[in-house]
């Protein structure tokens, strides 16, 4: 039998084996993008059901809003010399044309697991606030803790469905990584050095969700088709529910609106 011969032979008998009991890789579907706290998580790997449909919608804020809180920071000289014209908070923030910082979220009406991305979120302490002010991960996602201050932070998140913890972070450039195992909307997260750091993680076991901008829009892409009632959370207002149907490759609109 010559060589060529024997090669052809060879490659026939290992087509079946390689057909029946050799390893197989599949593609996972693609899924929307990982995004941080301004818009949705996601990257869902195979196994979860995506689609084309997408919600979205502006949240808005009939009335007047109330003055910002005035902060005092002398307590911590570091702190006072970032903000030598005063800090403000403002819980409800409407000046951007809409509602800002509310998060949105499919409440029910999907099914299938949505396993999480490897990617980190990001929550900062910078200028002696917590940024952003709401943190959205989805279950199992890693979170990622930075302290870009010269002094000295803590993170305290109060779950009550994850475990508690306390991180200390006194250098700046400080990171350290957590995750939370169960959805949970939302764990209130402060700063026990500094008490007028606030923040909120929404901890979710899917990927759509999203957080109004400054204009008061949001959206959450990559749905598959079907019904689903969505829900709007701000730390302020009451919260608000709406039934939506979407099909395939369609945009669907769902507002919100408060009043002062």
């Amino acid at each position: 039998m010559s060589m060529r011969t024997t090669l052809a032979v060879l490659a026939l008998v290992g087509l079946p084996f390689a057909g029946c009991g050799g390893p197989k890789e599949e593609t996972p579907p693609p899924g929307p993008a990982a995004t941080s706290a301004a818009g949705p998580a996601g990257g869902a790997p195979a196994g979860a059901t995506t689609g084309s449909a997408s919600i979205s919608g502006k949240i808005s804020f009939e009335g007047t809003a109330p003055a910002p809180e005035k902060i005092k920071t002398s307590a911590d000289p570091k702190c006072q010399a970032m903000h030598p014209q005063g800090l403000e908070r403002q819980t409800i923030d409407a000046g951007g044309g809409g509602l800002k910082d509310v998060f949105v979220y499919v409440k029910s009406g999907l099914s299938g697991t949505y396993p999480a991305p490897t990617e980190p979120v990001l929550l900062d302490q910078k200028g002696c606030m917590y940024q952003p002010h709401i943190i959205t991960v989805q279950a199992g996602q890693p979170l990622k803790i930075r302290n870009s201050d010269d002094t000295l932070h803590n993170i305290h998140p109060r779950p009550t469905a994850n475990p508690e913890f306390n991180i200390g972070q006194p250098r700046q450039g400080m990171e350290s990584t957590k995750t939370f195992d169960k959805q949970e909307i939302m764990i209130p997260v402060g700063c026990d050095v500094h008490p007028w750091m606030r923040s909120y993680i929404a901890v979710v076991g899917h990927p759509f969700f999203s957080v109004s901008k400054d204009d008061g829009t949001y959206e959450i892409k990559g749905l598959p088709a079907g019904d689903y009632e969505i829900e709007a959370w701000h730390e302020k207002l009451k919260t608000q529910t709406q039934k939506v149907t979407v099909k395939d490759g369609e945009k669907a609109k769902a507002d919100f609106s408060y009043k002062s």
